[in-house]
Parts: structure tokens; C-alpha cells; sequence
């Protein structure tokens, strides 16, 4: 296998994404990510972590005790499920739900967390 050495990235990227259809399938997904967190970017976070986490939308959705259909279309930004569902993705995905205010204040961004919602 030749070195990518000396080659610009997009051809090294190529002919890697030639060679492997796991990173072929990874590059895919992370240009999907890009894309959507340009419209959705909750969406685009959580369809990152079960990406980064090889888990499968039936997964998080057996453990968050909801449905497949319910993960698919929050995952592809059409819908906006209530926050105590969206707290137990999040914890699927072993993160945390926070709840942000935030305000310009004298010329400064002032952000207030609240965390560990019911």
C-alpha cells in the first residue's frame, strides 16, 4: 500500500475511500453530519455520538424506551421530540441534557445552565 505522503489530502482520501468501505462509510456519515448541523445542529450532535458510540437508531431507542421511527426523524432534523425524551437519548449517549439561557448583557455573552432536567 503506498504511503499518502506527499499527496494532497483528497487524493489520499480517495484512493483510501477506494480501498476500505468502512471509512468510505465513515466519511459519508461525518459529510452528512457537517451538512445537517448546518440546518439542525442538535440533530447532527446526536446522530455524531451514536455514530461515535457504533450504536444503532433500534438501540438508542429500545434503551431510551421510545421508537426507531422517533430517533430516525430527529436524527434527520423533522422532528423535535419533548425534553424528557431527548433527556433519556442523551443519556443513552452518556452525555447530559442542559438547558441554556443566554443574553448579550452590556456587551457580553452571558450564558445561564440548568442542569439535570426532570
Amino acid at each position: 500500500m503506498p504511503s499518502p505522503a506527499g499527496q494532497p489530502a483528497q487524493r489520499a482520501t480517495a484512493s483510501r475511500a477506494r480501498r476500505s468501505r468502512v471509512y468510505r462509510n465513515a466519511r459519508d456519515e461525518y459529510a452528512h453530519i457537517r451538512e445537517l448541523r448546518r440546518t439542525n445542529p442538535i440533530a447532527a450532535h446526536l446522530r455524531a455520538r451514536r455514530f461515535e458510540l457504533g450504536l444503532t437508531q433500534e438501540q438508542v431507542a429500545a434503551a431510551a424506551d421510545t421508537s426507531h421511527t422517533a430517533i430516525s426523524r430527529l436524527e434527520n432534523g423533522t422532528h423535535m421530540p419533548q425534553l424528557t425524551t431527548l433527556r433519556r437519548i442523551a443519556a443513552v449517549l452518556d452525555e447530559e441534557l442542559l438547558l441554556c439561557f443566554q443574553r448579550i448583557q452590556d456587551g457580553q455573552l452571558e450564558r445561564e445552565f440548568a442542569a439535570g432536567l426532570p
